[in-house]
């Protein structure tokens, strides 16, 4: 039971929303894993924590960090709906990935399959991420030092 502790920890810092909904009931977290009373109790008692608050923050700063670094124009020119879309995306793709150009290749194939789909965002957002988008993947190839 252990284990799922640990996945309901690391859960709930990667999702404010999860928090939210364990704060407004907390058997929302025996419903999703498997936790001894005290585990239960445990958990109930970190969303209420005003630190839990923090943690969500840096959490979602670390998974903003390689896009802003990366991808600046391409989060610039989604202005008002970069908070959405990012949200969106760590709502996909949970598990981050400390390799900067692999996080934001991923954010960028999710973009591009938002844009592909017929999402309406301001028009410059693809041209700019096309640019951006080659630049991480070529990157990303170079940083590829095994079998060279």
């Amino acid at each position: 039971m252990l284990s799922e502790f640990q996945q309901a920890l690391a859960d709930l810092t990667a999702s404010p929303e999860l928090c939210i909904r364990a704060r407004e009931d907390a058997s929302t977290l025996r419903e999703r894993y498997e936790l001894t009373n005290r585990e239960w109790s445990r958990l109930a008692g970190l969303v209420n924590h005003k630190g839990m608050e923090c943690a969500c923050i840096v959490y979602r700063a670390n998974r903003l960090a390689p896009l802003a670094l990366n991808i600046p124009r391409t989060c610039k020119a989604l202005g008002h709906n970069l908070r959405a879309v990012v949200s969106e995306f760590w709502m996909a793709v949970p598990e981050t990935n400390v390799h900067f150009f692999i996080e934001t290749e991923r954010f960028c194939r999710f973009l591009e399959a938002k844009l592909a789909g017929g999402c309406d965002l301001p028009p410059e957002v693809a041209t700019i991420l096309a640019e951006e988008s080659a630049i991480v993947r070529a990157g990303l190839e170079e940083s590829y030092t095994e079998g060279r």
